[in-house]
């Protein structure tokens, strides 16, 4: 389920169902057209403009709940891949071979919401609580995942938050036009993801 992003957030079932199809439509738009209006959401959720405005007071509004979204997806993705086992399994190239490649699929679906949300966010408040409390919360993942590989004695021996900060800031960085839309093949994935393991791996 959407945080709802609204000054009064929705109370009944129906009134939540009908924030969440408003929420996806807004996401799908712009993930379509790179820009959205009231009536372009509406159409696609099957709803009027005025019921659109009835949830969102402004299209910033709007756009802060689209951005939530794409950011719960993420942090979703985050939580189900940053797993002990599937490094034990996979070895630490593979697993950050794999890792890299998630992460720029990821964003390279999801650039326009991206861009469009972080264009608005030195003025659109919702934007910058949306993106603080989800970059929280992917950090809570790195940490785990890191503590869990150093007991395995699969990362190197280091301050667990200084080696997740390295971790958010790098994934963070692979939101870029060089990687966006890369072949999986592409010598610039590898050249990350082998870093990418220079930083977890034990010396």
């Amino acid at each position: 389920m959407i945080r709802a992003v609204t000054s009064a957030s929705p109370t009944s079932a129906k009134a939540r169902r009908t924030y969440q199809k408003l929420v996806e439509a807004t996401s799908a738009e712009i993930a379509a057209n790179g820009s959205f209006s009231a009536e372009r959401v509406a159409a696609r959720a099957g709803a009027s403009p005025a019921t659109f405005y009835a949830y969102f007071a402004t299209k910033d509004v709007a756009l802060a709940a689209a951005f939530s979204l794409v950011l719960d997806r993420m942090v979703d993705w985050l939580q189900e891949t940053l797993s002990i086992e599937a490094l034990l399994e996979r070895g630490m190239q593979e697993f950050c071979r794999e890792f890299v490649r998630g992460v720029t699929d990821f964003f390279t679906r999801e650039s326009l919401v991206f861009r469009c949300a972080l264009a608005r966010l030195p003025e659109n408040r919702a934007v910058r609580d949306a993106y603080r409390e989800h970059e929280r919360l992917a950090f809570q993942h790195y940490q785990r995942f890191v503590e869990l590989a150093q007991s395995a004695g699969k990362a190197r021996r280091d301050d667990p938050a200084r080696m997740a900060r390295a971790l958010l800031v790098l994934t963070q960085g692979l939101n870029n036009p060089t990687v966006l839309g890369a072949p999986a093949d592409d010598p610039l994935l590898k050249e990350l993801a082998d870093t990418l393991a220079r930083l977890l791996s034990p010396a």
